[in-house]
């Protein structure tokens, strides 16, 4: 979604290391941030190549908004960078959006 509306198809972006977060820059870590699947809210910082964009998660409002945990549950924030699977209480790295 760009503000509200959907797009009407889907495009790609690149999320740099260093954009991530707006601290700590040099010691971010992407496994422990972000995994396959899940869904992101995201800033467009600048266009990239013709078929991405380059994008940010760093503001608190930005980050991971729904993930699933290996059990297949949908997982739980419990800091803004664990989420927690309620099913089997496996705590999982990520760079959660403050909500």
């Amino acid at each position: 979604c760009v503000g509200e509306t959907a797009l009407s198809e889907p495009f790609a972006g690149v999320l740099r290391s260093t954009d991530v977060r707006q601290t700590q820059t040099d010691q971010v870590e992407m496994y422990k941030c972000f995994r396959s699947g899940d869904i992101v809210r995201a800033q467009i910082l600048s266009l990239g190549d013709a078929r991405s964009y380059y994008l940010t998660t760093a503001k608190n409002e930005l980050g991971v908004i729904f993930a699933k945990s290996l059990a297949g549950a949908t997982m739980v924030p419990i800091s803004w960078e664990l989420m927690q699977c309620p099913k089997t209480k496996m705590k999982e790295y990520r760079k959660v959006a403050k909500t």
